[in-house]
């Protein structure tokens, strides 16, 4: 975990922010003869939610990422959006896509950026921006980490589920006081880590809407 990420998120979000999710995505290259398609610009707080910071995503790129290859699309300050502007709630097709009249108004005050980000930055952005994936029109995959950390009075019941290797590592960290985080963990056996990873949950299939 990086230490610098972890003082930003602690300094928004509150003391011991909870990491309950990991993961990655993949910009894969267009199929032979083929072209990739970009994502529907929307927002991950599907739901009605907080109009204050409540959760933020941090990005780890693994290669540089850039237009050419898939940098996620951010729209920079619509974080203060309403759910109004989306086509649905959580659990309906279009859940999280903004509205196309709230992507011309916004784009007239402050259009897209698809950042330039080195390998191995950081970036934090609130669970609640605008963003979208962009096609990748290289030849080689475009990977980052993703992993949210929720602010510790959020009541979200995500778990993260790691192998038990790491379980060591984690406790370490978190007993040298280097962790930072409050990360509730399922633990499972390498076995059950490697014959389950390639069935994770994506998209819109992740409920980060907190308990009434």
């Amino acid at each position: 975990m990086d230490p610098i990420a972890t003082q930003i998120t602690s300094a928004v979000l509150g003391p011991r922010p909870k990491w309950t999710f990991c993961s990655a995505n993949a910009a894969m290259p267009p199929l032979p003869g083929g072209t990739s398609q970009r994502q529907p610009v929307h927002s991950d707080a599907d739901f009605f939610h907080p109009i204050h910071p409540f959760a933020l995503v941090v990005n780890v790129p693994l290669v540089t990422m850039s237009p050419s290859n898939g940098s996620t699309e951010v729209w920079p300050g619509t974080h203060v959006a309403d759910i109004s502007a989306q086509e649905g709630a959580h659990g309906d097709r279009a859940s999280g896509r903004i509205k196309e009249d709230h992507l011309a108004e916004r784009a007239a005050v402050v259009p897209p950026s698809q950042p330039i980000v080195e390998k191995g930055s950081v970036v934090v952005r609130d669970l609640r921006l605008w963003h979208a994936g962009m096609p990748n029109t290289t030849d080689q995959t475009r990977i980052m980490l993703a992993m949210i950390h929720f602010a510790p009075w959020y009541r979200n019941r995500m778990k993260l589920q790691f192998c038990e290797d790491i379980k060591p590592i984690l406790e370490g960290l978190d007993r040298d006081d280097k962790l930072g985080l409050a990360a509730p963990v399922d633990w499972i056996s390498r076995e059950e880590a490697l014959g389950s990873y390639l069935n994770r949950g994506f998209g819109n299939s992740y409920d980060f809407d907190q308990d009434p």
